[in-house]
């Protein structure tokens, strides 16, 4: 798998095992997600593991380290390819073992298509999309018996009709957007830290696993597809709206990244604040992260927010 997406059996050891040193309880995700929608209380350093796709090397290489720390984790699978025996691509029977050793498999659709990036919103596609997620569950349900209603977006994009097509379907959703998971969490788009490629050092990661979600409803963000061939301008305003105060210290040192560069947010009210590119945002994936630190503590709040600039032409192959 490309080397942006993953990282070697040597630092994924690394990261386990700083873990372990550092107090971390390590969850299974149904458990982390029915706590924290009931509102019950989690250690202090809990966290879950992912992984997408369902390539081969998560066999060979993270499943046997993942025994050795007795560590639960959950995978997102596209079927098709699993389907289609792809020689780098885990096979039924070994997701079927690593549902045996604590692994929980979900769906990344059936063929990892871009979902959003089509001519139309419109009942055709909706439909279509649809079809390929309930494809994709079916199959799983049928290869490995029953598993959990959740999907992870193929490269993390879809739009609000999407998002809320799901939550009628009794959905929970995943984006690639980073940031942690609370009760106010939106959970048609749950935000995950990656912890690959340019994100596999444990130096940031240190930072990022410390981190608090920054306490927003995060269901009042704008649709996160901008259309350029309507007319939808590439430099998207995104409002937050907080769900408690923060004192003036913190909002204070609120400090916003766009592609890497950093935008000071305004603050309409206590309660309010925004935030707006400068320049026009290139075509593809572009996040917002902001970050401010607790008060009374050492570590931060972090929000991310994932756009997609899209003028409607056809994807580029991956």
């Amino acid at each position: 798998m490309p080397r942006s997406t993953s990282l070697s059996a040597q630092e994924f050891k690394e990261h386990l095992e700083y873990l372990k040193q550092n107090n971390y309880t390590v969850i299974d995700l149904a458990q982390a997600l029915d706590s924290v929608q009931q509102g019950v209380s989690l250690p202090d350093k809990a966290i879950v593991i992912t992984f997408d796709d369902a390539w081969r090397d998560i066999y060979i290489q993270g499943f046997p380290l993942l025994k050795q720390y007795n560590y639960p984790f959950t995978v997102f699978v596209n079927t098709d390819p699993v389907d289609q025996n792809q020689r780098h691509t885990m096979t039924w029977d070994m997701l079927r073992e690593l549902k045996q050793h604590g692994g929980t498999l979900a769906n990344h659709t059936r063929d990892h298509d871009y979902l959003v990036r089509k001519p139309n919103y419109d009942k055709a596609w909706l439909t279509a999309a649809l079809a390929n997620i309930d494809y994709a569950q079916q199959r799983l349900t049928a290869e490995l018996g029953p598993v959990p209603k959740w999907l992870a977006y193929p490269f993390g994009e879809y739009n609000n009709r999407l998002k809320l097509a799901l939550k009628d379907k009794g959905y929970i959703a995943f984006g690639q957007q980073s940031g942690g998971v609370a009760q106010f969490s939106d959970f048609q788009a749950l935000p995950r830290f990656p912890a690959a490629g340019a994100y596999s050092q444990l130096k940031s990661l240190k930072t990022k696993l410390a981190s608090q979600p920054f306490p927003a409803n995060y269901t009042a963000f704008k649709n996160p597809v901008i259309r350029l061939d309507r007319a939808e301008r590439g430099q998207p305003l995104l409002e937050v709206e907080l769900t408690q105060a923060q004192k003036l210290g913190v909002r204070q040192q609120l400090s916003c990244f766009i592609t890497g560069d950093r935008h000071a947010p305004r603050w309409p009210t206590k309660m309010k604040f925004t935030v707006q590119a400068e320049k026009v945002l290139s075509n593809g994936r572009n996040r917002y992260n902001c970050t401010a630190p607790i008060w009374g503590q050492k570590n931060y709040y972090w929000l991310s927010h994932q756009w997609l600039i899209y003028g409607g032409e056809a994807p580029p192959k991956q």
